[in-house]
């Protein structure tokens, strides 16, 4: 304090700021500037530098230098202070020193400004700057509410608006020696999360309201987080997002407006395409949800089951809609219609709570996120069954409560507080939530030696708290508990998190039972931190959705997919112009698909319409089909041209071919735009396509009668296939972006146990192929690693352009067949070959 920087001596320091992990931050004077700067001190040994001592810190310091966007905090000079008496060798990042807190001491020292538009302007401001950081290939890399800071110009500005937020420290993270490059929009996320908790919601106006939820449920639950762009346009996409948050105050209006009307219907049918847009309105979500869902008895089930299939396959809409506390807000509870006990949990604050999670250095913290999950899952349960048990048991509910919350106080090993109402659930739930809070403390300070983890609950505490509970209330003991765990899905919850959780969820027992949706099973960790491998059929069953959609008989598909869209017509506000799905694409009883493969044989595009024809494109994903129709409604002209139709149906044929050949693109321009893996990806499903479309021009399926086209949308390994690290990387993410659907209920024509792989049904027009799933492209293990790792190679031999091709294919095939002859001749030969 009071000393000058040694380059720089008409530059003093005269105050400290703050502290960070690697280093402290000051305000100076300059006497030649006649103006305050900032000045970043960081030890020389906390940069990064090069094996030979070069200072690779400085072009990472640098990068913002390109951003013209006035939000930025860009550094004016930098200046080492070596001080050898003194033991000091650091560097000072000299910045334009901005006089306010930083929004992490804003959001402490003045909660009563936190306002729904003030959030709202932040982000706008953070949306443009991300937009020039994606335009000009910048990234922040250690973005938190430390390093925004709050500029109030109501003192000496009368222009609009009070608060500028300006961004520091660009690049410093990725200049440290312990570089922690961090997500720029999940840590966007995190800020939006920590803004909206400052906020009293019950404070805040209705259109306040309304704004708040989308912010929660939309952009913190959705977009933020989301890194997929083909299961998300706005992903990722700062543009999008801008234009996407200038959309609230008109949808407010129209909100509004249906409010007005004694409606909480839709503006229209093809609003809300996920779960997480519905928001906290259950009467909504109970109007949208069908009960004719395609693989419900299995869910509701008494196993423990992991619940797959594409994104928009309905698995959020299907938990929250069987959990307790959904039906007692519908008026659906009654005892009669109650087989369980449903509790809904998303894992958004799971992921918010420990965020990147890796196992931690000290073995006493492992059992924090135990700890947090049992807390958090106990007290929705304790909270949904208290309002059900007092309301259809009330007697028995107050004679037994206290027994009960014995129980369970024991139960945790925590000594209930010296308060009136400590055996009661209501003090239990507040303790429980004290519990979580505490875990996200612990895990934030785990590898610190200095700080303390207080005692966590073990694996088992949550399964011996529904004992409990269920052995005080009689009306329990035929009700087992479900937990209903959403978008349990890594990287979102990391691998190593769901290790360390999967101690509690694969469990079992008679009286709870743990129901997790992710989004593919490949973002499932069927394992645990002890290296306990869980055994699909044994302690769990794997339920993928979009494998039962595709299986399904046409009938059930229908009656699905009209009673979805009957639903969201019905629940429209202003008139829609059809009020069935029938009116607006009507039945194609005539689609037949060898004759589709004839004509496509004959260099014919066929024309794809009709309710019969959307069931087909559906892989499980719901909201592609309502997407799908409100882009033919678009093309159509709008709501008000097709009310002036009279014909039925309405929506014309050359519309929906039009409509439905198109969509195809849009998800592999998405799909190309995946980081690290996206173009290869494309050229996987391209090959694939390409090759198939050949088989279909000229071979002829061998399965059945008349000899009609082969038309092959599968994929069948003659063997298991074991893959290179590589290869099996790939392969992973075909799964995960549902590019195609992994299916292991057939056998080989070896007779082995395979997993067929299904091209996602959407894609099946794009290539001009048919839906019929008779035939297959059959590949030896070593031909399927070669189609993953260099599928234009691939292509190019296995692509048919002439009959004498496919003698050459009919020789492989003949080959291929003589070795399972002499497999079965030779048995003892058999590993060797294979």
């Amino acid at each position: 304090m009071g000393r000058s920087l040694p380059g720089r001596p008409e530059v003093k320091v005269v105050e400290k700021v703050d502290s960070g992990n690697d280093g402290l931050l000051f305000r100076a004077d300059s006497e030649q500037l006649r103006r305050n700067l900032a000045c970043k001190i960081i030890p020389r040994a906390n940069l990064i530098h090069g094996a030979n001592g070069e200072e690779l810190w400085r072009a990472e310091v640098h990068k913002a230098d390109a951003l013209r966007n006035p939000a930025v905090v860009r550094f004016e000079d930098i200046q080492e202070w070596k001080d050898s008496s003194a033991g000091i060798d650091c560097i000072v990042l000299i910045s334009e020193f901005v006089d306010g807190p930083s929004l992490r001491k804003f959001i402490r020292k003045f909660k009563d400004q936190l306002t729904v538009p003030f959030v709202v302007r932040w982000l706008t401001e953070m949306f443009s700057l991300f937009h020039e950081m994606e335009q000009r290939g910048v990234s922040h890399g250690d973005l938190h509410s430390g390093n925004i800071l709050v500029e109030d110009r109501y003192s000496y500005s009368l222009l609009p608006p009070r608060f500028a937020f300006r961004v520091t420290d660009f690049g410093v993270g990725e200049s440290l020696s312990n570089n922690r490059f961090k997500d720029d929009y999940l840590q966007l996320a995190m800020i939006l999360k920590e803004l909206l908790e400052a906020i009293d919601y019950s404070l805040c106006s209705q259109k306040d309201k309304f704004i708040f939820d989308k912010l929660r449920h939309e952009l913190l639950a959705r977009h933020l987080v989301e890194m997929d762009q083909t299961r998300d346009p706005l992903a990722r996409r700062p543009q999008e997002l801008f234009r996407r948050l200038g959309e609230f105050d008109a949808q407010f209006e129209e909100f509004k407006q249906a409010s007005e009307n004694q409606s909480d219907g839709l503006i229209s049918p093809f609003d809300f395409l996920s779960c997480e847009q519905i928001g906290e309105s259950s009467s909504l979500l109970h109007a949208l949800y069908s009960d004719r869902f395609l693989g419900l008895p299995e869910i509701e089930g008494r196993n423990n089951i992991v619940v797959t299939g594409p994104r928009g396959c309905g698995k959020s809409m299907v938990f929250r809609s069987l959990s307790l506390d959904q039906r007692l807000r519908v008026g659906e509870a009654d005892p009669d219609d109650i087989r369980y006990i449903g509790v809904y949990y998303r894992c958004d604050d799971l992921y918010f709570a420990f965020p990147r999670y890796k196992a931690p250095d000290m073995g006493v913290g492992i059992d924090i996120p135990i700890h947090f999950i049992t807390a958090t899952l106990l007290s929705k349960l304790l909270d949904s069954f208290e309002r059900w048990a007092r309301q259809y048991f009330g007697d028995e509910f107050g004679r037994a409560q206290p027994l009960a919350a014995r129980s369970i106080w024991e139960v945790l090993g925590i000594g209930p507080p010296a308060v009136p109402g400590s055996e009661t659930l209501r003090v239990i739930i507040a303790q429980l939530n004290k519990e979580r809070n505490r875990a996200a403390e612990w895990h934030r300070f785990v590898n610190d030696p200095k700080r303390t983890v207080g005692h966590c609950f073990g694996p088992e505490i949550l399964q011996r708290a529904c004992e409990a509970l269920g052995a005080a209330f009689h009306f329990l003991r035929d009700r087992p508990v479900y937990f209903l765990v959403d978008d349990y899905s890594s990287p979102k919850v990391t691998e190593k998190l769901q290790e360390n959780l999967n101690r509690i969820f694969m469990q079992r027992a008679a009286f709870c039972f743990f129901k997790l949706s992710t989004e593919s099973s490949v973002s499932f960790t069927t394992s645990d931190i002890d290296g306990k491998s869980y055994v699909e059929s044994r302690e769990f069953i794997l339920h993928n959705l979009g494998i039962v959609y595709l299986h399904a008989e046409v009938e059930q598909k229908l009656s699905f997919v009209d009673d979805v869209f009957r639903r969201r017509l019905a629940k429209t506000v202003s008139q829609f112009p059809a009020r069935e799905l029938e009116e607006l694409v009507g039945h194609n009883l005539e689609q037949n698909q060898n004759n589709l493969a004839r004509q496509i044989r004959g260099k014919e595009k066929p024309s794809l319409w009709g309710m019969e024809t959307l069931c087909q494109l559906c892989s499980g994903d719901i909201h592609y089909l309502i997407s799908l129709v409100e882009s033919m409604v678009r093309s159509a002209g709008g709501v008000e041209d097709l009310a002036k139709r009279s014909h039925v149906p309405k929506l014309r044929k050359e519309e929906q071919n039009r409509a439905i050949r198109e969509a195809a693109g849009g998800f592999l321009k998405n799909l190309r735009g995946v980081p690290g893996c996206g173009g290869q990806l494309v050229a996987i499903v391209e090959a694939f396509g390409n090759v198939a479309h050949s088989h279909l021009k000229f071979m002829d399926s061998k399965n059945e009668s008349g000899s009609p086209p082969k038309q092959a949308s599968r994929i069948e390994p003659y063997e298991y296939f074991r893959l290179s690290a590589e290869a099996q990387q790939i392969y992973r993410e075909l799964l995960r972006y549902s590019v195609f659907l992994e299916d292991f209920r057939g056998k080989s024509r070896r007779g082995h146990v395979v997993q067929r792989l299904y091209l996602r049904r959407f894609l099946i027009p794009h290539f001009q192929l048919t839906f019929s799933m008779r035939d297959s492209i059959e590949l030896e293990p070593s031909e399927f690693e070669e189609f993953l790792l260099h599928p234009q190679e691939f292509e190019r031999l296995y692509r048919l352009k002439s009959l004498e091709d496919v003698e050459r294919l009919r020789r492989r095939e003949e080959e291929a067949a003589a070795r399972v002859d002499q497999l079965k001749l030779f048995p003892e030969q058999g590993e060797e070959m294979v």
